[in-house]
């Protein structure tokens, strides 16, 4: 079970267990006035929404730790995944797996030789092949968008290969 859900499953499970033995113990042995039953509703629906507000809190958090670890450069004129870098899309894609509703752009990127056809294409398919290996891991494809900027969003200005190399990657947008 995802723990984004546990806790929700959980919080619901205990408002309704607790809503139900409220309704089932109503007889000459119940004390409680039925305004000290709202208050302790009211205590579980603040818990509930103080739960939420610390799962909202911590996926932001990760959300921030992903965002400074989202590059995946390539070499000329390929599209494979390095190896060097399924450790850091395992992570993402866990992440991204134990979060269905949020969302990733995938921007595919090239370095600036070749034709601007050619380097469209190629962003697409370095893009694509990212997005893949996601979706191995279980990441839903609703949950990714894909787009190929060729060279025209250049990380680093340049006309030697270490500008070249830079420029030769995908980065992974945290919607």
């Amino acid at each position: 079970m995802k723990p984004n859900n546990f806790f929700k499953q959980l919080i619901f499970a205990i408002s309704v267990s607790v809503v139900l033995t409220a309704c089932s113990s109503l007889s000459q042995y119940d004390t409680a006035t039925p305004n000290q039953k709202n208050i302790e509703l009211n205590h579980f629906k603040h818990l509930s929404t103080k739960n939420n507000r610390v799962v909202d809190e911590q996926i932001q958090l990760k959300t921030q730790e992903l965002k400074s670890n989202n590059v995946i450069y390539f070499p000329l004129d390929q599209y494979d995944i390095p190896s060097n870098f399924f450790y850091s899309l395992n992570i993402h894609a866990n992440f991204l797996y134990n979060n269905p509703l949020q969302h990733i752009k995938i921007e595919g990127h090239a370095d600036e030789r070749g034709t601007p056809e050619y380097n469209i294409a190629l962003g697409e398919r370095r893009a694509n092949s990212v997005k893949s290996y996601l979706q191995s891991k279980g990441v839903l494809s609703e949950q990714m968008l894909t787009i190929s900027y060729g060279k025209e969003k250049p990380a680093v200005l340049g006309q030697n290969e270490e500008a070249y190399s830079k420029n030769r990657r995908v980065v992974l947008i945290y919607k």
